[in-house]
């Protein structure tokens, strides 16, 4: 009998640990630079962010007032947020050979600016960023997007070779050209693709550097 409880007990223990690793998620994300306070938001927990720290699919990473922080994803996209900005990562899949990689985010609030590595370097890639206002779809590329004013969120075109393509229920709006920029407000489509002036990318540049 002895034998026998000790047998169940030694699966019952293994099982556990099997089911254990089964729902430990993947590491998709590590924290580059911070500066001032940075948290990671869990479903079930709140840590102060470090450098190195990790970051797994449905984690948001926030910033206080005055703090910026930068994360590199396994595919090497790089994004940086800046002050009072807070973004969840929605999904994110990708390995070096996946042929249908994607990555889906959420800017809850703030700015932030993404320079995109391998998971849109595909022949149809998956890479978009929802806001409150509509959504940001990246072919590859270095964009902004943000609050530079509280009733709406822009985007602008920084650097690459490949369209963004920003949407909502109203319409969309395309970014050709480095140095375009766009305009959604709540209730109405993307303003057309115009470049920005210097004063306005300045201050947008601003708001992600260390």
């Amino acid at each position: 009998m002895k034998i026998k409880i000790r047998n169940i007990m030694a699966l019952f223990t293994l099982t556990m640990a099997i089911s254990a690793q089964a729902t430990t998620k993947e590491t998709v994300a590590t924290v580059l630079a911070k500066k001032g306070d940075v948290s990671i938001i869990s479903a079930d927990n709140i840590v102060a962010a470090k450098r190195k720290s990790t970051l797994v699919e449905l984690d948001k990473i926030a910033t206080a007032k005055d703090a910026k922080a930068s994360v590199k994803f396994n595919d090497g996209t790089i994004t940086t947020l800046g002050s009072n900005s807070e973004m969840l990562i929605k999904g994110y899949k990708w390995s070096e050979d996946d042929k249908t990689p994607s990555a889906e985010f959420e800017l809850v609030k703030g700015v932030f600016r993404t320079v995109t590595g391998l998971v849109t370097k595909v022949s149809n890639p998956s890479f978009t960023v929802k806001t409150p206002m509509g959504s940001i779809g990246i072919r590859g590329t270095d964009f902004w997007g943000g609050y530079l004013e509280e009733d709406a969120v822009d985007v602008l075109f920084v650097g690459g070779e490949h369209e963004i393509v920003v949407s909502n229920e109203f319409g969309t709006t395309v970014l050709t050209t480095p140095g375009q920029g766009t305009t959604i407000k709540a209730g109405k489509a993307p303003t057309a693709a115009k470049v920005w002036p210097k004063k306005k990318v300045d201050r947008a540049v601003k708001t992600i550097t260390f």
